[in-house]
């Protein structure tokens, strides 16, 4: 099976997002929404991460979200690991928000982004004077 936003090494398999098209509020509710299944399949959740940057950063940068499963149960690894990925997806697509609910909150992100932008240009004139 292919998987492009995905890998498996061993009995682990790691899911690979970006912030530019999902928070990783979406993605926790994305797997929220099958964790009895993955149970069943003998899958556990690991945990989810965003990429940490050192140093400045440019104001809007989208960001990798790792999440991660471990294959614990009996039986085939691999089969069980590549249905979880597939599940996964299933869950983020049965629990995005609508078109009008994607808008509002791209458009609040956008508010957010730009208000951020303006402290960082006062902080940054209060400093010169």
């Amino acid at each position: 099976m292919q998987m492009p936003y995905g890998s498996i090494d061993g009995n682990i398999l790691t899911m690979q997002f970006s912030s530019a098209d999902f928070s990783v509020a979406s993605v926790i509710t994305a797997i929220r929404a099958h964790l009895d299944v993955m149970e069943e399949l003998g899958v556990k959740f690991l945990g989810i991460a965003t990429e940490i940057t050192s140093g400045p950063t440019p104001v809007f940068r989208p960001t990798n979200i790792e999440a991660k499963f471990e294959y614990s149960g009996d039986g085939k690894c691999l089969s069980c690991l590549e249905r979880t990925y597939q599940i996964i997806w299933k869950g983020v697509i049965d629990t995005f928000p609508s078109e009008a609910e994607w808008a509002k909150s791209k458009s609040d992100f956008a508010q957010y982004i730009a208000a951020q932008a303006e402290l960082l240009r006062a902080r940054t004139e209060a400093t010169k004077e």
